[in-house]
């Protein structure tokens, strides 16, 4: 079996490069699959670690484009023709991703949705975020029925899809589950790309009051981002210097957890977040606000974690302060987060793509 993966990024740092890395490597481990990867991406040195047997083409692409598109649609089907796959994995979710829908490859093509970036799910009154979340929304729905199967993670992104072409496939849990055996850290950790979306800086606010009831306690954020900057500003003007610190993104985050005591969670949306599911697979209970739509999915309220309505601080706060003065719920969440986390067992989550996979091959 081989299966060519078009893809944005293959050596950032974000959780579809870090869940590429892990699906594509497993296929070739444990499947014996084929696997070649196009990236619209200048080459750089990968964040993660892919299998050597893994074809990486380059074929970067740029905005400034224009009619260029055109030509590098004639390049990208080239790649494909040449790399002769079984099936075909469209995971760049912008809108080039989707435009690749509409073309003709001749063999089976699965589109797997990680973002809801592209589709506007907040509330305004601006009237032409409303046109554009019309015409987005219709390019993405519209795209969708061009591909045989359409993957997404979880049911509330299949219920805001409403493809009928659907299959619900979670990202996997990429380390083995390991048990907390020490409760006394004072740390909490955020992990995240640094962008706006991700509500660091309510974050920021919230801990703001914790650290007055709780000066004790430290609040580490991992991640790398655009907001970068902005957010060291906003740690500086709340006073925060003593106890919020910002650490790069690591590929071995999964070494990180442990020394945390729970894991606090404040994007305005997010469609997935894998950061949740490595808490859990580590055994920190979380704490996050039930934004649209990955967390609901995740949490189990009071028993892995809270979930927040999603614009009460004030209960954000609470149930922080809550967590941080009762250890012994803190053991009890630890241990319903580790069994959560089972459910998104490796092998189990890349049974059901081997299946998938040759379901296609041998229905095309």
């Amino acid at each position: 079996m081989k299966v060519l993966y078009v893809t944005n990024d293959v050596y950032g740092q974000g959780g579809v490069a870090r869940i590429l890395s892990v699906k594509t490597s497993y296929l070739v481990k444990k499947f014996k699959y084929q696997i070649d990867i196009i990236s619209s991406s200048k080459k750089s040195k990968s964040f993660y670690e892919y299998d050597p047997s893994i074809t990486i083409t380059n074929l970067p692409f740029s905005r400034s484009l224009g009619f260029g598109f055109f030509s590098y649609v004639r390049q990208l089907k080239n790649e494909i023709k040449q790399s002769n796959p079984d099936c075909i994995v469209i995971c760049d979710n912008g809108l080039k991703g989707h435009f690749f829908c509409f073309l003709n490859f001749n063999k089976p093509l699965v589109f797997e949705s990680h973002s809801i970036d592209l589709i506007p799910l907040l509330k305004t009154k601006n009237p032409f975020i409303g046109i554009k979340k019309f015409f987005l929304k219709t390019l993405v729905d519209l795209s969708l029925t061009k591909v045989d199967k359409h993957v997404v993670l979880s049911k509330s992104m299949a219920f805001l899809f409403n493809s009928k072409n659907t299959n619900i496939i979670p990202n996997p849990l990429w380390f083995s589950p390991q048990e907390k055996t020490s409760y006394n850290f004072k740390k909490v950790i955020a992990v995240g790309r640094l962008t706006p979306i991700k509500g660091y800086v309510r974050m920021l606010r919230v801990w703001k009051k914790i650290h007055y009831i709780k000066p004790d306690w430290k609040l580490h954020i991992y991640g790398n981002g655009s907001q970068k900057n902005d957010l060291m500003n906003e740690i500086s003007r709340l006073h925060l210097e003593s106890c919020v610190k910002i650490k790069a993104s690591t590929p071995f985050i999964d070494d990180v957890y442990p020394k945390y005591d729970f894991l606090i969670h404040t994007s305005l949306y997010d469609s997935f977040p894998s950061s949740l599911i490595e808490a859990n697979g580590c055994g920190l209970p979380i704490i996050a606000f039930d934004c649209p739509m990955g967390p609901k999915e995740i949490i189990l309220d009071k028993m892995n974690g809270f979930l927040i309505a999603k614009n009460d601080e004030d209960a954000f706060i609470k149930k922080t302060a809550f967590l941080i003065e009762n250890r012994e719920q803190r053991i009890l969440m630890s241990k319903n987060a580790l069994a959560s986390s089972l459910k998104y067992d490796l092998d189990t989550i890349m049974t059901k793509w081997n299946e998938l996979f040759l379901h296609l091959k041998n229905n095309y």
